[in-house]
């Protein structure tokens, strides 16, 4: 998997293409019979979107259909769904078509059309709340995976020249046979995996973390996130020392797992991360909590989303599934909140998200009974004093 990144929401967001057309649908990973399902699901969620087009831009079932041809293209690719994620996103407008699978669990298909592309639900993908990373070290493979409460899923990285211990030491071999020196003793032969390995085992294992960190460390300094470290107890030690990262969870995971071992891997993390993650959640909305009758916190609609679009908002709490269906002016700093969708208008509350996520702040989305405000579907805390 390709991690979702944050340059690739802001060129969904840059699309100025007219008739936008977003469809979530669940995906099964490896899957037999149930991409069946799957298809049908999609298949389903296209016709919703035909109306749709219908509906808002008084488009004919013909001219909807030819629109998302693409769309009924890729029904007819059956290696798309033997082989899917947990979910898929597909963006359509008049300006092309692109498909996304994702690590998030799509749990009911949707369809939105409208002036922009709905993507709140990828927020998961960016928002650092609830995801952390796992590096699994093995000495015939280190492998990155990306992980929430409910997913896991392997992150591929690029530069595999040296995979496993054994490439590497068939490096060292090779150069050393050739008169080429390395900048460390490592002698020829054989080498012994192990704590008791001998001290020229431990150089050759340190210097392959040495090479095999550096794309890990570009992943993670490129999308922070909390890093947990697994592995058998004398390689996370000497992986710690080898990466230009230092801030690891102080507990690892210790063991020897295989990407076949994700699961029970992902268990373990998460046993480890989630009471983490329930303490930062609560200082959030204790802070929001302290703060709400005063300037450097509100629940006020308008308030919030003009913050949120200056940049203002440094925690934002959002109830899911719920929309607020509106037009913001920047230039005149002026908002319009319409009762329901129009080709003119955007959801404000994905707006309000994606543009505190792009600014480095933390979004929460919360149930109507998680709200720290009884009745409001959007809260902030500020990163200044703000007044109406």
């Amino acid at each position: 998997m390709d991690i979702f990144k944050i340059e690739q929401l802001n060129e969904l967001l840059d699309v100025k293409g007219l008739h936008h057309v977003t469809i979530y649908s669940p995906t099964s990973r490896d899957s037999t019979d149930n991409y069946q399902k799957d298809k049908i699901n999609f298949k389903n969620q296209l016709q919703k979107a035909a109306s749709a087009l219908n509906k808002m831009y008084g488009m004919s079932d013909t001219e909807a259909s030819e629109y998302l041809q693409p769309g009924y293209d890729l029904l007819d690719n059956p290696d798309f769904w033997r082989h899917g994620s947990d979910g898929l996103a597909y963006f359509q407008s008049s300006k092309g078509t692109n498909i996304k699978t994702l690590p998030i669990e799509i749990v009911e298909p949707s369809t939105y059309v409208g002036k922009n592309f709905m993507l709140r639900p990828l927020m998961p993908l960016l928002n650092a709340d609830g995801r952390f990373y796992i590096i699994n070290l093995n000495l015939k493979g280190i492998t990155l995976f990306e992980a929430t409460e409910a997913t896991i899923s392997e992150i591929l990285l690029d530069d595999e020249e040296f995979n496993q211990i054994s490439d590497y030491t068939k490096f060292i071999e090779n150069q050393q046979h050739t008169g080429a020196r390395l900048g460390h003793g490592g002698s020829g032969g054989s080498v012994h995996y192990g704590q008791g390995g001998g001290n020229d085992s431990e150089k050759e294992i340190q210097q392959f973390f040495y090479k095999a960190s550096k794309p890990i460390d570009d992943i993670i300094k490129c999308d922070p996130l909390p890093t947990i470290l697994a592995g058998v107890d004398y390689l996370i030690p000497m992986y710690k020392t080898a990466s230009d990262y230092h801030k690891y969870a102080e507990e690892g995971i210790q063991g020897s797992f295989t990407t076949e071992d994700a699961a029970a891997l992902h268990a373990k993390a998460w046993e480890i991360m989630a009471p983490k993650f329930d303490e930062e959640r609560d200082e959030r909305f204790g802070k929001y909590a302290e703060l709400a009758n005063g300037d450097w916190a509100s629940s006020d609609t308008h308030m919030v989303i003009k913050a949120a679009f200056t940049g203002q908002v440094e925690t934002l709490f959002v109830q899911k599934d719920a929309t607020i269906w509106g037009i913001f002016n920047e230039q005149l700093y002026e908002l319009e909140i319409e009762p329901a969708a129009t080709p003119e208008t955007t959801d404000l509350l994905t707006e309000a998200a994606v543009k505190t996520i792009m600014q480095q702040g933390k979004v929460y989305q919360c149930t109507a009974d998680e709200m720290p405000e009884d009745g409001r579907v959007i809260a902030a805390i500020f990163r200044n004093p703000v007044v109406p």
